[in-house]
Formats: structure tokens, sequence, C-alpha cells
């Protein structure tokens, strides 16, 4: 057994626009010594976008959690990610058809997981993962959207992306269809800090200074609060979610 020595924390919050928190985060480790990062960022409104990322993360965070052998070999890591995440989606769905209240929610979905030195990363949505590499905030996670659509079809660079009035389109979600479409990758881990957040923090807080307080030195609740205040001073147009990870 190989623990990973570090710090985690988590954090959430409402903004200064909506009337609900419909974002949720976790960060925590396992009896293995594995470390899981979770964002998810609900959409449907009030109940229905609360509920599906509360319940995404929570499921996540207790498969985690109950384990029963730890894994080592990347195929059996993703394999059993694709199943957990499978597993929310057809519990979504069901809710939704036996509930006319929930009809129409989804989530997005952000997960990091390390296993030794190997991270392992899950993307459905637009929230997103980044790592700390040579002192660059790089994001490892492409957003599913439809200006990112439009960027790869070479329709629009990336100063018109940013600005596209459909960026915030999402071209994939959890818990909408019955056959999901996540983006599974694997990379080598060497100890840099983890970052996962949700659309509502990357559009308030520049990168640049995202950047700076990832890269800085304060506690990680420090952190994670200073990037809420910065969201919410540049207008907090939406809830914030943030998931935080750094070796020691």
């Amino acid at each position: 057994m190989s623990y990973l020595s570090g710090n985690y924390y988590s954090l959430t919050d409402i903004g200064c626009v909506r009337k609900t928190n419909e974002d949720s985060a976790a960060a925590t480790i396992n009896s293995y010594g594995n470390v899981l990062l979770v964002v998810a960022d609900g959409m449907g409104g009030a109940n229905k976008g609360e509920y599906a990322s509360s319940y995404t993360v929570k499921k996540i965070v207790e498969a985690f959690q109950n384990l029963e052998e730890e894994f080592t070999k990347p195929k059996k890591v993703t394999k059993w990610l694709y199943s957990v995440i499978s597993d929310i989606n057809e519990k979504l769905l069901a809710k939704a058809n036996k509930n006319n209240e929930f009809q129409g929610m989804g989530t997005t979905l952000s997960l990091a997981l390390i296993i030794k030195d190997t991270l392992y990363t899950a993307q459905i949505g637009d929230s997103r993962i980044y790592m700390l590499m040579k002192n660059k905030l790089t994001q490892i996670s492409v957003d599913q959207s439809y200006a990112t659509y439009l960027l790869h079809k070479k329709s629009i660079n990336v100063e018109e992306a940013k600005v596209n009035k459909n960026r915030h389109v999402l071209t994939n979600a959890l818990g909408t269809k019955k056959r999901i479409n996540v983006d599974l990758n694997v990379f080598k881990y060497n100890k840099e800090k983890i970052l996962l957040c949700s659309d509502g923090l990357y559009n308030n807080v520049a990168h640049s200074i995202m950047e700076t307080i990832v890269r800085g030195s304060d506690s990680l609740d420090k952190k994670a609060k200073q990037l809420i205040t910065f969201g919410n001073a540049n207008g907090g147009s939406d809830n914030m979610a943030i998931a935080i990870w750094e070796s020691k």
C-alpha cells in the first residue's frame, strides 16, 4: 500500500446572482491512500440541478470509499470509473422519468483520481480540470460545449470562443441521455498541484489570477476562498465549485 501525502479541500459558493446553489464538489482520500477530486455543475433549475450534481458527487465518493481492492492497472481503473458514472446516469434518468419535477435535470462532471504516480480523469460538460505544470496552470480537460465544437472545426478562433453566444451551451451532460459519453484520460503524475472548478469560477476569474493563487504558498482553504472572493468581486454571475489537491 502506497499512501499519497498531501492536502485536499473543496468549496462551493452561490455567487452574487443565482437564487440557489446547483454546484457540488468533494475532495477526499480513501483507505488505500488514493485521492479523489470531483466537481459537478447541475442544470435544470432549482432542485433539479442541485439534486443532479449533489447525487452525482455523493455516489462517486461512496463508490470510491467503498472500494474492496486497490486498483493498479489503468484499464481496470477506467473500467471502474465508466461503470460508476454509467450507473449514476441511469439513476438520474430513472428519477426524472418517475417524477415530472425532475425532468430536464442534468449535470457536468469533472473528476480527478490519483493512484500512486498515475492521474485518471473523467470529463462530461464544461467544468474543468487544471494541473500546475512547470508553474503554469494548464487545462487538461476539454470543454464539451458548442463553442469548443466550433473551435475544433476552426469556424471560430480562441478569442471568439471566449465570447461566443453559445459558449455556455453544452454538447454533453450527465443524466440527459441513456448512452453516456465520458472522456476518460490517463496521465503520469509527479506531485503536481491539481485544481477542478465549475465555469462559474473560470468565467469570473482571470486565468493569470487563478494561476497565481494556485501556485502560491497559502493553505488550500485560503486559496479556495481567495478564488471565490475574486469570482464574486467580478460579478459572481454563477455558482462556483472548487476541488483542490497539493502533494507534500
